[in-house]
C-alpha cells in the first residue's frame, strides 16, 4: 500500500464557521477541492493534458463522513490516496486530520470519469496516469462502518407528503471553478443552506434553537453529480424527509438547473439534532418529530 499525498495544509479561519460553532460544511469541500489540484498533479493530470483537446475530470459522485468537529484556529492537513482505477474512471480518498489532536475529522471518497476535452466522451487514461494512480493506490486509515446515505431508504408507514423548494437562487461567476462550471464547495454551500428551512418546517425555529441551545450537525452527505450548471444559470433545491431515526434524521435534496429543467444532483444527507452545550447529539424530541413526518417523501428521485 502506497502512503498517502499530503495534497493541504491550513487553518479553519473565524469566517468559515457556522452559528454551530464550527467549520461549515461547505469549506470542508473548498479545501478538498484545493488539495485536488495538488493530487490531479500528482497523478499526472498537470495542465498541459487537460488543456482543450485533452482530458477533463467530469463529478460522478462524492461520499463525505463527519467524524470530529473543527473549530476556529484548528490546524489541518488533508491527505489522498487512490481506492481504486477502471480504463477511464478513478476513485479517490481524500482524509481531513485535526493536525492538534491528530484524529481523522473526516472522510471525502469521490469518483472522477475522464473525458475528452473535445467531445466530452469517456476517454481511456493515458498509460503513464494509469500506472501512477495505481501506484498511488492505498485504502482507509480507519475501518468506518458502512455508509447510512447512498443506501436504500427504509420503508415509511405513514402519508408521504411532496418536496418543498428549500433554496433558490442563481449561480454567480465567483461560484464556478476555471471551467466556468459550479465549483465543488458551492455544491455543499447550496445543500448546506436548505437545510436551514428544513429544520425550521420541523419546528427548530430560530428563537426555540437559540433558547433551548438546539443545533445541528452534518453526519454524512452523498451526492451525485448528474448534468453541469454554470455561471447565469438559475436553480432551485426541491427537499423533504426520507428517514428519522432516535437522534438522526436523513434529508434528500434534488438541485433542479431551471435554465435548461435538467436535473443537477441528488443529495443524500444524514444529520442529528446537536447539544451545543454538551456538544453532543441529542434524541429528538416528540413535538420534533411528529412535525417532521409531514414533511417525509419518496425517494430516489431519478424517474
Amino acid at each position: 500500500m502506497s502512503e498517502f499525498v499530503t495534497v493541504y495544509r491550513g487553518v479553519v479561519n473565524p469566517w468559515e464557521c457556522d452559528i454551530m460553532g464550527h467549520l461549515n460544511i461547505q469549506f470542508y469541500g473548498a479545501k478538498v477541492a484545493d488539495g485536488m489540484s495538488h493530487f490531479c498533479h500528482a497523478l499526472g493530470l498537470h495542465q498541459d493534458l487537460t488543456d482543450a483537446g485533452g482530458i477533463t475530470l467530469s463529478r460522478r459522485k462524492a461520499y463525505s463522513r463527519y467524524l470530529g468537529e473543527l473549530h476556529a484556529g484548528d490546524i489541518l492537513d488533508i491527505r489522498a490516496a487512490v481506492l481504486a482505477v477502471d480504463e477511464n474512471s478513478v476513485d479517490i480518498l481524500a482524509e481531513i486530520i485535526n493536525t492538534t489532536t491528530h484524529r481523522l475529522s473526516a472522510s471525502f471518497e469521490m469518483q472522477y470519469v475522464g473525458l475528452d476535452g473535445e467531445t466530452q466522451q469517456p476517454v481511456p487514461w493515458p498509460r503513464e496516469v494509469r500506472q501512477r494512480m495505481t501506484d498511488l493506490t492505498g485504502k482507509h486509515s480507519d475501518a468506518p462502518r458502512p455508509p447510512t446515505a447512498g443506501s436504500p431508504v427504509p420503508a415509511y408507514a405513514g402519508n408521504l407528503g411532496e418536496t418543498f423548494v428549500s433554496s433558490r437562487g442563481t449561480i454567480n461567476t465567483w461560484d464556478c471553478d476555471s471551467r466556468g462550471q459550479m465549483s465543488f464547495q458551492q455544491y455543499y454551500a447550496i445543500a448546506s443552506d436548505g437545510i436551514g428551512p428544513v429544520r425550521h418546517r420541523m419546528g427548530i425555529t430560530r428563537d426555540i434553537a437559540l433558547a433551548k441551545h438546539w443545533g445541528g450537525v452534518a453526519l454524512e452527505y452523498d451526492i451525485r453529480f448528474l448534468n453541469p450548471i454554470a455561471s447565469g444559470d438559475i436553480y432551485s433545491l426541491r427537499t423533504g424527509l426520507l428517514n428519522l431515526g432516535d437522534k438522526t434524521f436523513r434529508i434528500g435534496h434534488r438541485f433542479h438547473n431551471d435554465s435548461s429543467g435538467e436535473l443537477v444532483a441528488t443529495f443524500d444527507i444524514i444529520a442529528c439534532m446537536f447539544d451545543l452545550q454538551a456538544r453532543r447529539a441529542m434524541t429528538i424530541p416528540p413535538e420534533i418529530r411528529a412535525q417532521a413526518e409531514t414533511l417525509m417523501v419518496e425517494w430516489p428521485p431519478i424517474e
